[in-house]
């Protein structure tokens, strides 16, 4: 039996759709790469390593050897959007990085402002299934949307040749060629 999905109606749609519609007011090709960095300043979403806003020597040592943490998105002040990344990952892996935190942004995603009486550690904060979820699907999306795929796979592209060319992991040309169900797909 099929696992029900988690997503409202029509959400992965509206997903491929959004990837297209971004690429258009871009004037990028359907099956071209998407910048994250270009489509955040099309959003007018600034973003920023994480360094920047790191002081201690402690904390830049344990951002660069090899940290798991990626990108986080704030809200200043002034009630403005802002992502804040990881830049010591590989490039691929921060097109990924804030193209999911641009998918928070874009779904609108809202996080609980709690109130610890204890330091936590940077970028932590609630986890919320379905958010990032969306945010995982529609990041992976605008990265690498169906029609880029398509072309990819009709030129019998490795795995390899389509995260050089989309400057995508390797990992999330495989995700994305099987939740699209590309990856069944044959052309001769």
């Amino acid at each position: 039996m099929a696992k029900k999905s988690i997503f409202k109606r029509g959400f992965k749609a509206n997903a491929e759709r959004m990837a297209k519609q971004y690429r258009e007011e871009l004037s990028i090709h359907p099956c071209a790469p998407l910048c994250a960095f270009k489509l955040a300043s099309h959003l007018n979403i600034p973003v920023y390593n994480a360094t920047e806003f790191l002081n201690s020597p402690e904390d830049l040592k344990l951002l660069s050897n090899n940290c798991e943490w990626s990108a986080l998105t704030m809200t200043t002040k002034s009630n403005n959007r802002i992502i804040i990344h990881n830049e010591f990952h590989s490039e691929m892996r921060q097109q990924s990085n804030i193209m999911h935190e641009l998918a928070h942004i874009i779904c609108d995603h809202q996080h609980n402002q709690v109130e610890y009486a204890f330091d936590i550690p940077f970028g932590m904060r609630e986890f919320n299934e379905l958010q990032e979820e969306e945010a995982k699907y529609l990041g992976a999306t605008l990265q690498l949307a169906t029609p880029g795929l398509l072309w990819a796979n009709k030129r019998n592209m490795t795995h390899e040749e389509i995260s050089q060319h989309f400057n995508a992991s390797q990992e999330m040309v495989t995700y994305r060629l099987n939740v699209t169900g590309i990856n069944r797909r044959r052309y001769a």
